[in-house]
């Protein structure tokens, strides 16, 4: 009989996002759980995006963290991918739908603009 357990966080955080598309999109920067006391957790969504990297810090820096990185999971600066648009777990997170419908590379749009006015580019 084969064991289809795995420890998800180990497994999938800091791996690379990839839409459908083919387009690498961000990061899993964290994860997130629902479930009531008792029952047994549910993973709800994949959590990236610079808001989230303060959580990672020892706790005496992550109120500096948090005013560096971003303003945590409330703040714009989280994107929340349902774990339901997640397609395959392999050498990447391959997703279902296209990182602009996910909210994800939002960045890349831009810095590529900036990208795009420098000289030899």
């Amino acid at each position: 009989m084969e064991d289809k357990q795995m420890d998800l966080v180990y497994r999938v955080l800091d791996d690379q996002l990839v839409d459908i598309e083919g387009r690498r999109c961000g990061r899993v920067d964290d994860l997130e759980f629902d479930g009531s006391l008792g029952d047994p957790p549910r993973l709800y969504a994949i959590l990236s995006g610079s808001g989230t990297w303060h959580r990672r810090l020892p706790r005496p820096l992550r109120k500096l963290g948090e005013r560096i990185f971003g303003t945590g999971v409330s703040g714009r600066d989280v994107i929340r991918v349902p774990w339901e648009q997640v397609e395959e777990i392999s050498s990447v997170i391959r997703l279902k739908a296209k990182a602009r419908d996910l909210g994800l590379g939002q960045g890349d749009e831009r810095d590529a603009a900036l990208v795009a006015k420098l000289p030899k580019s």
